[in-house]
């Protein structure tokens, strides 16, 4: 392969030095999914890099805070960067210098293949060549502007949507519209992971989608024994004895019911397969909604995976992985949950939430469709509540974000059932049918049914 089909020095200058005279053009770049390793210089990498540090940290492509971020750097060499800059066609640039990392990709792939390091060298074949793929697939996109008589209007009352299951949230939100990114946010133990099960899984699977939940603090096992009474019905729940404490649990007819409703329905990595990687995350989904038509993705939580450049700067690489999972959810028009942990409680005020208290960049929830918060009722609470004659149930779930509908902020106070593992505030929202059987009854060995 000819030097010319590797690099172009010229092009990447180009591009660093219109970077460095204008912010928009660095933004332009970072939209366009360009990383360090695009240039194929070492020092433009570097400049590369110390530019987004920069423009992370103070908003800005500053030419003496871009020296700053690497003492490799040195103004005279972005000073030279500057003065060879002359008015370019960014899109074009940005074009050469994609199709040029993808020739360098393929030369990679070609060695790794000749020299045989790898065991499963099939499997890296397809990843390789799906990362290739994906890359190409920005570069021949030729659709990034177009006249507005071109887009076709949204009725948010028509369009495609899953029902949150609250009565009084779907009545003013209508439900989360598909190509949508969702966050959820709660203290621990205060119910994310119930209002997970049955707000995104439950539902959505009893409306007809499919999903794939990623949750790599709980144990497959444990994730069973946690969702299965949020879907179960009354009759498949039996009286257990432990050491002269009764209790309430599914047994095994329900089990088998509800396992043979959702075969194929819910997906999950194997305990022994799960991964922490970004980049082996979104592959993976991808496949899922390209091979299984998942439509619903659940990902508990953002601080379990292991950000692409997390250790240059942990912001900015949460933000660009929020944007990919947005970006994601609005190519294939699916639907994409995405918890995430909030800030130390407000010593004032410990158990109140907003958006602004969500941890890591301020960007999680501006690139959010929807924010939602959960949070349990404490003694406190009820007794600052009486005082205004109000009685609080158990938790209040609140929508601080709603942007395809723009409704305000809201909360509804909800019950809790710790058998059933559901919140409600209506009976019918306790005793909702999700589906998996309508006929069969609960009758275990040692009960009697009929006397």
């Amino acid at each position: 392969m000819e030097t010319s089909d590797r690099f172009s020095l010229e092009a990447e200058r180009s591009i660093l030095g219109e970077c460095l005279k204008s912010k928009e053009c660095f933004e332009k770049l970072l939209n366009l999914g360009v990383v360090s390793e695009d240039f194929y210089n070492t020092n433009h990498q570097k400049i590369y890099n110390a530019l987004l540090n920069t423009y992370s940290k103070n908003d800005s492509t500053d030419i003496v805070l871009v020296a700053r971020e690497n003492k490799d750097i040195s103004i005279g060499d972005l000073s030279q960067l500057l003065a060879e800059s002359a008015p370019i066609d960014l899109k074009a640039h940005v074009k050469i210098l994609m199709d040029l990392s993808v020739n360098r990709q393929y030369l990679n792939l070609a060695k790794e293949i000749q020299m045989g390091t790898h065991e499963n060298i099939g499997d890296y074949i397809k990843k390789e060549s799906e990362k290739i793929n994906l890359l190409k697939s920005r570069i021949e996109s030729d659709n990034t502007i177009i006249t507005m008589n071109r887009i076709k209007p949204v009725d948010i009352y028509k369009a495609e949507k899953i029902k949150t299951g609250f009565k009084d949230i779907d009545k003013k939100i209508l439900g989360f519209i598909m190509g949508s990114l969702v966050v959820i946010t709660g203290y621990n133990a205060n119910g994310k992971s119930t209002l997970i099960n049955q707000m995104c899984i439950a539902e959505s699977l009893s409306q007809g989608y499919k999903v794939f939940a990623y949750s790599p603090e709980l144990t497959n096992s444990n994730l069973k024994s946690w969702l299965y009474p949020t879907i179960a019905i009354p009759e498949h729940f039996i009286t257990k004895n432990y050491y002269g404490e009764e209790y309430k649990t599914i047994g095994n007819i329900g089990i088998k019911a509800i396992d043979e409703w959702i075969n194929d329905k819910l997906y999950i990595y194997s305990d022994d397969s799960i991964t922490s990687n970004e980049k082996q995350l979104l592959r993976d989904m991808e496949y899922m909604v390209k091979a299984k038509d998942v439509r619903v993705f659940i990902i508990d939580n953002l601080m379990k995976i292991d950000l692409d450049g997390s250790y240059k700067n942990e912001l900015v690489a949460q933000k660009q992985f929020v944007n990919r999972l947005k970006e994601f959810a609005r190519k294939y028009n699916v639907l994409v949950h995405l918890v995430a942990h909030p800030k130390k409680p407000n010593k004032d005020n410990p158990n109140k939430i907003t958006k602004f208290d969500v941890a890591g960049s301020g960007d999680i929830t501006n690139l959010a469709d929807y924010v939602l918060s959960v949070t349990r009722v404490t003694n406190e609470m009820r007794e600052t509540a009486k005082l205004r004659n109000v009685v609080l149930k158990d938790s209040i779930v609140k929508v601080m974000k709603d942007r395809p509908k723009g409704t305000s902020e809201f909360g509804i106070d909800l019950s809790f059932n710790s058998v059933r593992k559901r919140f409600y505030y209506y009976q019918d929202e306790l005793n909702k049918d999700y589906g998996y059987t309508k006929e069969i009854t609960q009758v275990e060995c040692g009960t009697i049914p009929f006397v």
